[in-house]
């Protein structure tokens, strides 16, 4: 039964958003937020009618929510932290290639949409996204420990802090697309996902896009621009940051057509935000300040290149336990006069690559095994679409991303049939070694009767 309703749904995952737990799993049980919530502000085009509505996959299950007193383990929250360094590395060697450009990653996001992804893997393409994302780390304390960073994150939500986070799977409308009851059930109970059927037309997008627009706070409208005709699924995951200061900016403390000297090396104007900290970070490299947002589960902190060392060069050493150990060894000992510049921009990449030069390459393959994702689809990721959001000001700090990794289905095998070869037209030959392999001779002929 569970396979007839899933063979008939589309699902596209993605993991970013900042609505509670409750919010993403609200309504009678087995009831689904349909795609049509996420309508677009402009007009858009019929959509044609398949004869079928949004039908959510997983309606017998719901999200388990982890116990609060629970701890994120020792060799997952290790792993991650590398990936997480080694992510923002590979992005920050290609942007300051590129004049200095700002980068922001969110590990966290992208985590998510492969953590997902991962439940769909088998064989080396699972192992490599094991070894990559967390270290090796099996699928079931990873889902286990993503799990629990949902739960905490919006467990501890208040007014002034929150962070949220959504995962949404949207599956073409084809009756050939038969998910695995385990994939769907991991994704439900452990990563809140929500599930949809859906053409994979314009509307598709524009409703996948209006779902990324509303659970990052319209930090992040447009996340996918285009599908490319050969997708089966999408994997999406949204965050969203939002915090105030815990002690918050005065009016003197802001100060206007402040110099700021960028990569290039040139000044530039910025308004800078003045104050005197409590917590201070250094090791030989560098020095830095951390200064916690309202609730304190939640701290910015900033860490400053030793003078004659750029931000490339710094960065292209660091390690996930560096940054681990910059923020343990803050101390209390000195107040801090800082200046920290005002800011906001955007940011996006696509990280296939990055995640292949990274080891993830069997995913991408025509030989990648997501024998777990469908009952009887080959698939393989075709694109990893991130987008980032930040806004650093004297209340606060807003930010969000989103990531999308869409499938593909891989060439169907060709079933084996009797050959045939008439040489009735020009054809190419060869006289080989068959020793070596190498031909000796290579020539065309082109017309038989030409003596």
């Amino acid at each position: 039964m569970f396979k007839k309703i899933i063979s008939a749904v589309v699902a596209i995952t993605m993991v970013m958003g900042m609505c509670s737990c409750s919010e993403q799993s609200s309504g009678e049980p087995g009831s689904l937020p349909t795609a049509s919530q996420y309508e677009p502000s402009q007009p858009q085009e019929p959509i044609a009618d398949t004869g079928r509505g949004t039908v959510e996959l997983t309606a017998n299950y719901s999200f388990s929510q982890a116990d609060s007193t629970q701890k994120n383990d020792a060799d997952f929250i290790k792993g991650l932290n590398s990936f997480s360094v080694e992510l923002f590395k590979n992005a920050v060697r290609t942007d300051l290639a590129q004049d200095g450009k700002n980068t922001l990653v969110s590990p966290e996001s992208v985590a998510f949409a492969m953590g997902m992804t991962m439940n769909g893997a088998n064989g080396n393409t699972l192992s490599q996204i094991q070894q990559v994302m967390c270290g090796g780390v099996d699928t079931d304390k990873f889902n286990r420990n993503m799990n629990l960073l949902i739960s905490n994150a919006h467990s501890n939500n208040t007014e002034d802090s929150k962070l949220n986070i959504a995962n949404s799977i949207w599956v073409k409308d084809n009756d050939n697309l038969v998910l695995t009851e385990q994939f769907a059930l991991n994704c439900k109970q452990m990563y809140n996902a929500e599930l949809f059927r859906t053409p994979f037309d314009k509307s598709t997008l524009e409703k996948l896009n209006g779902w990324v627009n509303d659970k990052t706070d319209k930090m992040i409208p447009k996340l996918i621009d285009r599908f490319e005709g050969n997708e089966i699924m999408c994997l999406v995951n949204a965050v969203a940051f939002d915090s105030k200061w815990e002690n918050q900016y005065e009016d003197d403390d802001v100060r206007e057509n402040c110099e700021f000297t960028n990569a290039k090396g040139d000044k530039v104007d910025c308004t800078m935000l003045c104050s005197t900290e409590k917590q201070y970070i250094q090791n030989g490299r560098a020095t830095g300040f951390v200064k916690n947002y309202k609730g304190g589960k939640y701290a910015f902190m900033a860490v400053l290149p030793n003078e004659n060392t750029s931000v490339s060069n710094y960065v292209s050493s660091m390690t996930g336990s560096e940054i681990a150990d910059l923020y343990a060894g803050r101390t209390t000992e000195y107040d801090v006069y800082t200046r920290l510049p005002k800011f906001k921009f955007d940011y996006g990449a696509e990280l296939g690559n990055t995640l292949r030069s990274m080891g993830i390459t069997d995913a991408f393959a025509d030989n990648a095994d997501f024998s777990k994702m469908f009952e009887n689809t080959d698939c393989a990721i075709n694109r990893v679409i991130h987008k980032t959001h930040i806004e650093l000001d004297a209340n606060g700090t807003k930010a969000a991303a989103a990531t999308a990794i869409t499938m593909r289905e891989n060439a169907a095998m060709v079933t084996e049939e009797p050959k045939t070869v008439i040489l009735d037209r020009p054809f190419v030959f060869a006289i080989m070694d068959t020793q070596t392999g190498l031909p000796v001779f290579l020539g065309t002929v082109c017309d038989p009767s030409v003596q």
